[in-house]
């Protein structure tokens, strides 16, 4: 088995861009920071989910490629998913806090400078310092209960097609319930978009044979899931049925990322292994080249949307550049391991 997929770094890069060009419409001046765009509501109905499938598959080809060498314990996982996600939570939150606060003029919305204000700003998927923080605690509820399942019931020796069904069927049926899963540690957010999750688990677990069946890297394939994705966009908007849009997106992002990769197209390659931290920091940038710097300059609002985008993109890439160019540094492993970045040292 690869090491290194490809076409998953190619699929991290196309989220994360559609990431930070969905957060870069807050001046379009229709009162909704864009949300009544077409570009806007499509890009919404499927980069999340992408993600979480994204995440789903890599945890269990992390722990099929680490079986021989010994696959971490459940407690271990949880302890590693810790300090990979929920430090630089942390961190960030605390960092951004008092500033954040203090922009009440500029924000959309403001956070009082209080200690139960920052309490909730923990807890709370609807009160977070950094809005889009949410997929932190969401992917580490998923990543958390997943791994934990899965574990067990192949201890168990339940049968693998059997184990992976009745996760992917546990998410479908946990939206629907009559139960009310509120925003505290945004688990909200975890039950609306586990079914993605299980999904991208059970494709790398079954990935040999789905691949023999799906012809991911035929155009017509492509075009079929690009007519499909926005056929079902203008049927499911606004109903609970989106979230069959959402699969013909990620299809889509799984065929596109496959052709990229069979046909040697490196326009991406410059960006993989950054996503994450410019998921972290990418919002420092939007809000400047947007909220901010529309209160010093007056431009169209097309060009505060292209410097969110770029800087949101490249600016924390060039953070990524100068940790992995400086990897013998105290500080710069300091840094990394509070931000949840991997560095090698060289001596």
């Amino acid at each position: 088995m690869k090491q290194f997929l490809k076409f998953i770094a190619y699929l991290q890069i196309i989220g994360i861009i559609l990431v930070v060009l969905g957060h870069s419409f807050h001046e379009y001046p229709d009162g909704e920071m864009g949300r009544t765009l077409p570009v806007y509501r499509m890009i919404y109905s499927f980069h999340m989910p992408l993600f979480m499938f994204v995440s789903g598959f890599l945890m269990v080809f992390s722990a099929r490629i680490k079986t021989r060498s010994g696959r971490p314990g459940v407690m271990k996982f949880i302890r590693q998913k810790i300090l990979r996600l929920l430090l630089p939570f942390t961190v960030l939150t605390l960092v951004t806090f008092i500033p954040r606060s203090a922009m009440s003029g500029i924000a959309d919305d403001s956070i009082e400078m209080t200690p139960e204000a920052l309490f909730n700003s923990f807890f709370y998927g609807d009160s977070l310092v950094i809005p889009f923080f949410w997929f932190l605690q969401a992917s580490f509820i998923l990543l958390a209960f997943n791994y934990t399942v899965m574990t067990l019931g192949e201890k168990a020796r339940v049968n693998n097609v059997t184990l992976y069904l009745t996760v992917v069927l546990l998410f479908v049926l946990l939206p629907v319930l009559p139960i009310n899963f509120g925003p505290f540690f945004s688990i909200n957010e975890a039950v609306r978009l586990g079914i993605f999750f299980a999904l991208g688990a059970t494709y790398s677990r079954f990935a040999g044979t789905l691949d023999r069946l799906i012809p991911w890297t035929s155009p017509l394939f492509l075009a079929a899931s690009v007519l499909l994705w926005v056929a079902l966009f203008f049927v499911t908007e606004g109903t609970q049925w989106i979230r069959a849009c959402s699969l013909a997106g990620i299809i889509m992002c799984v065929s596109v990322a496959k052709l990229m990769e069979r046909h040697g197209v490196k326009v991406f390659d410059h960006l993989i292994g950054s996503n994450y931290l410019i998921f972290l920091l990418s919002w420092y940038c939007n809000v400047g080249a947007q909220q901010v710097l529309s209160h010093l300059v007056e431009l169209p609002w097309w060009c505060y949307t292209v410097l969110s985008l770029v800087s949101g993109i490249y600016i924390p890439w060039l953070g990524y550049r100068y940790l992995q160019s400086h990897p013998d540094s105290r500080w710069i492993r300091v840094t990394a391991f509070l931000l949840g970045q991997s560095i090698k040292k060289t001596r």
